[in-house]
C-alpha cells in the first residue's frame, strides 16, 4: 500500500526545484572588527541532475528505448526527450515530474518517486559543493509524516549511496553485517557442492548450496526448482531455505548438526525404543505435510534426514528435494535414471519415471525399519509385529503395500512390542 501523500510529493518537488530559505544566526562583524550575531535568510538549493545531464540521469532509472513516446515521430521516450529537451527546448524545465510516463507525481507508486530521490542523491550524480545534505535533510522531514526515510544503504568509495526504510523498520548495519564469511566444504552432491559458514552478525552458522559450474541449463532449472519448492514449504519438518543467488547460483539454508544416517551409526547402541519412536512419528510428519501439497520426495535415505541437537530436545528434518516430483512439471522427466538407495529396486525395471506413492511407501518402510534397528538389511528380523509391519510396506505386490502416511502410521501403532 502507498504511503506518500500527493502533498508530501509536491512539497518536495517544489524544494527540488526551487531550494528553500532558512533564517539563521550568522556571526558577522562591524567596522571596529567586533564579533556580533546577527540573522540572516540563506537559500540552499541543488541542481537536480548534478553532474550529469538530465537524459543520462533518467536513463539510470529507467529504460527510455522501451518507455512509449508522446509524439509520434519517435518510437520511444528517448526520441521524444532528446527532441524536445535538447533539438526544441520546446518542453517545461521540469516536465519529467508531470510526466504520467515517470510515476512521480503521478502514474507511480512509493518505491518509483523514493527511486528517483535517492537517485539524485548518488555518488555519481550529486555535487558535493551543493548543500545537497541539507536538502536530504529537508526531506527527510516531509517524508517522515508518511513514515519514511532515506539512510546510508552503502558506500561508494568513501561516500554514502541512500536507500529508503519504513521508520517502523529494522536498520541492520551494513558496516556490522558483512557480505562475505569464509567458507568450508562440508559436502558434494550431484548438481551441488555444500558449504558451512558463520554470519558473524547474527552470529549463527548456515549452509550454502552451490551449484556446480558444468551443469546444463536444465540441471540448473532443476537445482534452483528445489530452491522454489522448499521456499514454499512452511513444516517444523522441513529444512529452511532463505535466499536465491541467481547470479551465483546458491542459496542458503539453516544449518543442522548431523544426518540420521550418521547419528544411528554413532549411538545405535545408546538409543532408547522411545526416542526411535519419536524420531519415526517426526519423520512421519514431514512426509504427511509433504504429500499434502501433492510432492514425492523420490530420494529418501538416511542421509537425507538431517537432526538438530537442543538441550531439551531432537529435531527432525527432511532435506534434499532435488528429485523431487512435481505435479505436472516438465522437470521431472530430467531424472529417469533409478537413485535412491533406500528406493524399490522394481523401479530399475520400470523406470524411475513412474515413481508414484507405493515406491514412497516403501522407502519410508525401510527408512522407519533402519530408524528402529540401525540396521538396512530385511532379511532376518525377529520381532514379529516388526517383520509383519516390514513385510506390508516393502511387498513385492505393490497393491498390497501401504498406500498412504496414514496406513504407514496405523501399522506403526501397531509394533508393541517392541
Amino acid at each position: 500500500m502507498d504511503k506518500i501523500t500527493e502533498i508530501t510529493k509536491r512539497d518536495i518537488i517544489d524544494i527540488l526545484i526551487h531550494g528553500f530559505i532558512v533564517t539563521e544566526n550568522v556571526i558577522d562583524y562591524d567596522y571596529y572588527e567586533h564579533q556580533y550575531e546577527k540573522q540572516e535568510n540563506i537559500e540552499y538549493k541543488i541542481s537536480i541532475y548534478g553532474r550529469l545531464e538530465e537524459i543520462e540521469f533518467l536513463s539510470r532509472i529507467y529504460d527510455l528505448d522501451s518507455m512509449k513516446s508522446n509524439d509520434i515521430r519517435f518510437k520511444n521516450a528517448r526520441g521524444d526527450i532528446i527532441q524536445h529537451t535538447i533539438n526544441n527546448l520546446d518542453w517545461d524545465t521540469n516536465w519529467v515530474f508531470y510526466d504520467e510516463r515517470f510515476g512521480i507525481l503521478a502514474g507511480g507508486n512509493d518505491e518509483t518517486f523514493l527511486k528517483f530521490i535517492c537517485e539524485i542523491f548518488h555518488p555519481i550524480v550529486r555535487i558535493e559543493s551543493q548543500p545537497w545534505k541539507k536538502i536530504l535533510e529537508k526531506i527527510n522531514e516531509l517524508l517522515e509524516y508518511d513514515g519514511y526515510i532515506l539512510y546510508a544503504k552503502s558506500h561508494i568509495s568513501g561516500r554514502e549511496v541512500y536507500g529508503w526504510k519504513q521508520i517502523n523498520s529494522i536498520e541492520i548495519d551494513a558496516n556490522t553485517h558483512k557480505d562475505n564469511f569464509k567458507i568450508t566444504l562440508i559436502g558434494e552432491g550431484s548438481y551441488a557442492h555444500v558449504y558451512k559458514y558463520k554470519d558473524e552478525y547474527y552470529n549463527e552458522s548456515f549452509v550454502l548450496k552451490r551449484a556446480k559450474k558444468d551443469l546444463t541449463d536444465k540441471e540448473i532449472e532443476r537445482f534452483k526448482e528445489e530452491y522454489n519448492q522448499l521456499s514454499k514449504l512452511c513444516s517444523p519438518y522441513i529444512i529452511k531455505v532463505y535466499n536465491y543467488n541467481d547470479v551465483k547460483n546458491e542459496y542458503v539454508m539453516e544449518l543442522m548438526d548431523i544426518s540420521l544416517d550418521e547419528y544411528i551409526k554413532r549411538n545405535n547402541g545408546n538409543i532408547t525404543a522411545k526416542e526411535r519412536k519419536n524420531i519415526v512419528y517426526q519423520i512421519l510428519r514431514g512426509f504427511k505435510y509433504i504429500h499434502s501439497k501433492g510432492l514425492l520426495h523420490r530420494d529418501i535415505s538416511p542421509k537425507n534426514i538431517l537432526i538438530k541437537i537442543y538441550d531439551d530436545a531432537k529435531i527432525v528434518k527432511i532435506s534434499d528435494f532435488g528429485l523431487v516430483k512435481i505435479p505436472e512439471s516438465q522437470l521431472t522427466s530430467i531424472n529417469t535414471e533409478f537413485k535412491g538407495y533406500f528406493n524399490d529396486m522394481s523401479l530399475q525395471l520400470e523406470g524411475f519415471a513412474s515413481y508414484s506413492m507405493l515406491h514412497e511407501t516403501y522407502a519410508i518402510t525401510r527408512l522407519i525399519y533402519f530408524v528402529m534397528t540401525g540396521k538396512t538389511n530385511v532379511d532376518k528380523i525377529d520381532n514379529a509385529e516388526l517383520k509383519e509391519f516390514v513385510n506390508t510396506g516393502m511387498n513385492p505386490e505393490k497393491r498390497k503395500r501401504f498406500k498412504s502416511i496414514e496406513e504407514i502410521e496405523k501399522g506403526f501403532i501397531n509394533i508393541k512390542s517392541f
